[in-house]
């Protein structure tokens, strides 16, 4: 949903054709929301040539102009960004070389700078202002560095902002507190230095989740111990480096990402998520349970292992991107399992090229079956190898995309469970075969004794199988 507007004149200087004056809207954005990573404008390179002795210090070229207590600096990617000093701070991203940019900027900053005084907001040194111009419109937001969040001039809520909605005010702190970070982050090098308190406590968080990694499978942590190490690493040399753009830049982005996770897991509410498998938001449970019970029996209960799994990562719609992978990495591993079983069974008919199966339709039958399996294996595989390295909020959107309101997994279990359900059911079907083949040059008796022999590994496989899943669901807990 659209931000709300406010429908205010914007003032122009008189010109030779006479005063004029165009109607402009302003509205509140967020941090997360502007067009930073949006431009798709086309650089066009040229050929220039390099006076004799070029930027040396006699041959420095002229700055190009920019107003009184306006500087420019570029984010360590690459970004070029404007800020300006003064009794209200202000940065932009608009090209304010360009001198029909600038005075646009200047006239919507004075009129933002009116509607603060109107709304009794005191600026000081702490209150930064950012504005995005939007032809003769202009979007803006403003920051207090002394709280650490973000604030407008007019009254909204979060569905209009496009934030996530929440359950409490102090829960709203955290998310207005993330997009202070993602603000800090943006324009990291003119911002006024992070204190050594917010670099102390950020690195004790990183600790804390490594050791909570290490000692615990349901930890609600974003990160891995592994990445948890790096980061505590990162942040111990920062120590030595705090005046620097680069440094606050990484304290900005952990900072967010911290805000973001706490967000999520309800931090600091009356019914907090404590493990990542724990479920505190109401979702439906899917309808025509039926449907599971017959899936089941027809796939040997592999399609409820993976809607488990996809049940288990997705838990309140949240995804730890580590989650993700390790599911991703067990499927693969599994369908790739199931197409070399599956072209084990087409070798395994050779034999009846020259021995004249007793029932040939039980041949077309189990031959479909690993045919089936083999293609259905290297499908999967082709569409989810790309995807094991999916960002854990890629992965999110993806199974909001997939999950069905009415089955929820149920069917995406089902076509993960196909290679090794057809698999399964082209052995039985190829001992079938067999065993009418001894039956028809052997006897009967034969053909019993193979029987009862293949029913006891069938059990002794089965109950491994269940141990095995029954030791995991305790390393689980």
């Amino acid at each position: 949903m659209d931000a709300p507007t406010l429908n205010v004149p914007v003032p122009r200087n008189e010109t030779e054709h006479g005063a004029a004056r165009s109607e402009g809207s302003l509205r509140p954005i967020i941090s997360s929301s502007t067009k930073r990573y949006d431009d798709k404008t086309l650089v066009d390179a040229f050929v220039m040539k390099i006076s004799a002795g070029a930027f040396t210090m006699s041959k420095e070229p002229e700055p190009t102009y920019l107003g009184p207590l306006w500087f420019a600096h570029v984010h360590p990617e690459g970004q070029l960004y404007f800020s300006r000093e003064g009794p209200l701070r202000v940065v932009t991203e608009a090209y304010l070389y360009s001198p029909q940019t600038f005075e646009t900027a200047c006239r919507w900053i004075e009129r933002i700078e009116c509607l603060l005084s109107d709304v009794k907001v005191i600026i000081s040194e702490d209150i930064e202002l950012f504005v995005e111009l939007e032809g003769q419109n202009c979007a803006y937001y403003l920051v207090d560095h002394a709280t650490c969040a973000q604030f407008w001039l007019e009254d909204s809520d979060t569905e209009k902002l496009g934030l996530p909605t929440v359950a409490s005010t102090s829960q709203l702190k955290i998310v207005l507190e993330e997009l202070y970070w993602i603000h800090v982050e943006h324009f990291p090098m003119h911002s006024l230095s992070i204190s050594n308190e917010k670099l102390e406590e950020i690195t004790a968080i990183f600790s804390h989740g490594l050791c909570d990694q290490m000692t615990s499978r349901v930890s609600t942590f974003p990160y891995t111990a592994e990445d948890c190490k790096v980061f505590v690493k990162i942040l111990q040399g920062c120590r030595e480096n705090m005046n620097n753009g680069h440094t606050t830049w990484i304290i900005a982005r952990l900072w967010s990402l911290i805000n973001s996770n706490r967000c999520l897991t309800f931090y600091g509410e009356e019914h907090a998520r404590l493990s990542r498998n724990q479920s505190i938001l109401w979702d439906p449970k899917p309808k025509h349970p039926w449907i599971s019970t017959i899936m089941n029996y027809l796939t040997f209960n592999t399609s409820e292992v993976h809607r488990a799994r996809l049940e288990d990562v997705f838990v309140d719609h949240m995804v730890y991107a580590d989650r993700w992978a390790q599911l991703v990495g067990k499927s693969l591993k599994q369908w790739r399992a199931s197409a070399s079983g599956a072209f084990i069974g087409l070798m395994l008919h050779l034999p009846f090229l020259v021995l004249n199966s007793p029932c040939p339709p039980l041949l077309v039958v189990s031959t479909a079956l690993f045919g089936s399996a083999l293609g259905s294996s290297v499908l999967l595989d082709h569409a989810y190898e790309a995807m094991e390295e999916l960002s854990a909020a890629d992965a999110m959107n993806y199974l909001e995309s997939i999950q069905s309101p009415v089955y929820r997994f149920q069917f995406t279990g089902l076509a993960f469970s196909l290679p090794k359900a057809l698999l399964l059911w082209g052995y039985l079907i190829l001992l079938a075969d067999y065993l009418l083949l001894v039956a028809k040059y052997q006897g009967l008796g034969m053909v019993v004794g193979l029987a009862v022999l293949c029913f006891f590994i069938v059990l002794v496989l089965a109950s491994t199988v269940r141990a095995r899943q029954n030791i995991s669901g305790m390393q689980l807990v």
